[in-house]
Order: C-alpha cells, then structure tokens, then sequence
C-alpha cells in the first residue's frame, strides 16, 4: 500500500519508477544498475526483532570517505543511477554523515537515504537541505505506538514521531520541499487486524510526503529463540517469485564489499562478488557470478540453492501504482 500526499510526480525518483526497466522490462539487466546501495555504517541504535544484524559475527565499521568518493566518481556519469544509503546500519551514527550527503550531491548525483530517524537532529536535516539530499525515508514496524515499541526494541514512539516532526518543521521553516519525506512500515497479521493501514497513513500523510505499508517478513531470522512465537503471525505469503532486484540495484558495504542485495548482513562468500577498492560498480554488475545469480533467482526460480535468497519472499505491493501507471506488469517467470 502506498500513498502520496500531492501525487507520484512530487517523487524525486520517478525518473527510475517510471522507466520501462523498472519492474516492467527488467530482463536483461540494464547497463549500470539504477540503485548502488551503500552502506554507511553497519551498527545501530536499535535492537529490532526482525532484524538480521542478529546473525552478524563479522566486523563493525563505517564506510570511509575515500571509498564513498571512488564510488561516486562511478555513478556520477550514469544515466538513471542514484544512491541509496541503507545497509545493516543506522547511518546517522557515521561521524561523518553531514560529507557523506556532501560529496555524493556536490558530484550531481541523487540520493535517497534510509534511517530509524531516532538521531536525527535540528543540525543534521540544516545540512541536509543546505546541500540537496533528494530524499528521506524513515523507517518504523507496525501501525501504532505499541507495535512500533514491541517491533522496535530500545526505541520510544513518541521519540520516533517527534523526528519526523522536526524534518517537517525544518524543512518547512527553510521553505522548501526537499529533502523529499517518506515513511515505511511494515506489519505482521495480528497487527493488520487490531490496526489500520488507512488510519496509519492518514495520520502520518499531513507530516510527510509518501507514506508505505509492507508486509514484516521474519524469516531471515526465523532461527532466532525470540522470533519463535511469531513466525505464524507473518502475513505475507511464502512463495517464491522471480527476483528483479538483481536486475535493478547491487550492493556495497561499509568496507567495500559488493554483493547481489543487501540482506545478507554478514558478508557470506557466497553473496560476494568482490570488493570495490579492486573492480568497479560495473565489472560486478556485468560478472560472471552477477549473470549467474540473475538465472538462479531471477529466472529458474532456485532461492533454495542460496543461505539469504531461501527465506527472501514478496512483502510489497506499493510499487504497483508505477507498473499499473507507466506499464504492464512482467509477467511471473
């Protein structure tokens, strides 16, 4: 489900939604990806249930600035390429996150990031808007306060509601519209059924300027004593459909690792292509391994065959209104 305060043309990514390649006439892979995934920083704030950086051994860090500026020099010249910034991270705990928006904006290049809002500060989204972030996703579980603290551990609703406030405060005393505000949630059955989706998106549509609700997928941590209880209560059915991820968008973590998506949260060998300090965004993106991997899981349908992919099942449908809108949807392979 997915709302728009004043319309899918205010979305400063509709370049990409509105393509034919995007969900629509994926297949074959574009020749860069639309989204280079960055992640800035791999530890958090939170302690969410559903969370894979429960299964994460591996090392902690954040993304340095060098790296982050060889990948920009990349994206800068592609036609149709952005940057999000998400990962296994909360990204505003980067020291650094102020230059990090900096050098991907002074290059021209759009850029979308994704965070729990909880330390997003008066300073922060200033800087933000002095230098042209195209968009702020906040992200949150639930349809409430109650399902938001019971999904979100360590975190207090009326602290998460109070940041959203101050982006629109902000940048509403600036007098302008961006960085674009949007908010994500996502809900398990019982949430479904003691909530509403349409009273969730009424309240928070005066505030923002998209709102979407998803379906929580618990499965990545099914293993988990903690999730044990809850597994009956996802609504999202768990059938396998062919991935377009990997034809739209590749990954790289904080330490330059790049992957096929980014829910593996632990760097496994066997969702590595390599590391950008020795290939670049579009060797990975044409690799051997990267074609091989769109048959598997784009085509053929074998998730099964991979640790991440076996438990990755459909949780949206808010990215309908561009194939309904802009063309047909691809048929199922």
């Amino acid at each position: 489900m997915l709302q728009y305060r004043n319309g899918e043309r205010s979305d400063p990514f509709l370049f990409i939604y509105s393509d034919a390649g995007w969900l629509r006439e994926y297949d074959p892979a574009r020749p860069f990806p639309f989204w280079v995934n960055l992640e800035a920083a791999n530890l958090c704030n939170l302690d969410c249930i559903f969370c894979s950086r429960q299964l994460s051994t591996g090392a902690k860090g954040f993304m340095d600035l060098d790296l982050l500026e060889k990948i920009v020099a990349e994206v800068r010249d592609r036609d149709k390429a952005a940057i999000r910034v998400a990962g296994w991270g909360e990204p505003l705990l980067h020291p650094r996150f102020a230059d990090f928006v900096r050098i991907v904006k002074q290059a021209g290049v759009k850029m979308k990031l994704y965070t729990n809002g909880l330390l997003l500060t008066e300073r922060l989204m200033e800087a933000f808007i002095d230098y042209g972030l195209d968009e702020i996703q906040f992200s949150m579980q639930g349809l409430n306060g109650d399902q938001y603290e019971f999904n979100r551990r360590k975190a207090l609703f009326s602290d998460f509601e109070a940041k959203v406030r101050l982006a629109a405060h902000v940048r509403e005393k600036r007098g302008t519209d961006r960085p674009f505000l949007s908010l994500l949630t996502s809900a398990l059955k019982s949430e479904l059924e003691s909530a509403s989706p349409r009273a969730f998106i009424d309240h928070w549509t005066p505030l923002v300027d998209k709102v979407a609700v998803d379906l929580t997928n618990l499965n990545f941590v099914r293993g988990l004593p903690r999730i044990q209880s809850l597994l009956a209560d996802q609504a999202l059915a768990m059938v396998h459909r062919a991935c377009v991820d990997v034809f739209l968008a590749i990954e790289v973590k904080y330490d330059g690792t790049i992957e096929f998506c980014g829910q593996d949260a632990d760097r496994h060998p066997g969702h590595t292509i390599g590391n950008i300090r020795h290939m670049t965004i579009q060797e990975a993106w044409r690799s051997p391994k990267m074609e091989t991997h769109r048959q598997a899981v784009g085509r053929d349908l074998r998730h099964d065959e991979f640790p991440i992919c076996k438990n990755c099942y459909p949780n949206t449908n808010k990215y309908d209104l561009f194939k309904d809108k802009y063309g047909p949807a691809p048929s199922d392979h």
